[in-house]
């Protein structure tokens, strides 16, 4: 865990720059080639959360941008945490700069450690589980805090932009990719049964009902 944190820190500016609006040749093709998942991710997960007033918590939520999208939306009340104080600093940041800071909340917290005085209609971890040694933990937790709906981001295991991704994290942080049989057996290890498995290019994206 201190190790993930120390890494995130220090990542967490060029990790902002990843949803900037720089439109050069080299950023639409890094993008096309490698972001593509993160794009569809991210329009799934917005798609996801009805437009009526609804709780949502952006678990790892970097920099805040899926909190940001979500805020167009007045009637949610949306809290993003990470671990990372540079990220919230970040997030905090760029809602001031939206004019966004008084219809979302940004909380430095480890969710292991995250004790709400409420539950959450939605939970959402996009990018964020595959740094974890222990995923099981991590969903326990979100289970505990969440009414309606789960959505996790898994990346996929295998091919060679999995192993370059394996490659560039190594030493530098815990990275763990996943197959469909390596999900199934954690939904079942924790008593899930109600879910659903797409795979989306290089992720898996899963949504578990709780209602």
């Amino acid at each position: 865990m201190k190790s993930n944190k120390l890494f995130w820190d220090s990542y967490a500016s060029d990790f902002d720059a990843i949803y900037g609006t720089k439109n050069s040749w080299f950023n639409y093709t890094i993008n096309k080639l490698f972001r593509g998942s993160m794009k569809i991710r991210f329009e799934k997960t917005i798609r996801m959360i009805p437009e009526e007033k609804v709780s949502i918590i952006d678990i790892g939520c970097g920099p805040g941008h899926y909190c940001f999208s979500l805020a167009q939306n007045s009637e949610r009340e949306i809290l993003g945490i990470d671990f990372s104080e540079i990220m919230i600093k970040l997030a905090s940041k760029h809602s001031e700069e939206l004019g966004l800071e008084n219809k979302l909340k940004f909380e430095v917290a480890n969710i292991l450690e995250f004790e709400p005085n409420r539950k959450f209609d939605y939970s959402i971890m996009m990018g964020f589980i595959e740094y974890f040694e222990h995923p099981e933990l991590i969903i326990k937790r979100a289970l505990a805090i969440t009414n309606r709906t789960i959505i996790i981001s898994f990346p996929v295991v295998g091919g060679f932009l999995a192993f370059q991704r394996k490659l560039r994290y190594k030493r530098r942080c815990f990275l763990q990719l996943y197959s469909q049989e390596d999900i199934r057996r954690l939904m079942e290890l924790l008593n899930i049964s109600s879910y659903a498995i797409e795979k989306i290019g290089r992720d898996f994206f899963v949504t578990i009902n709780l209602n």
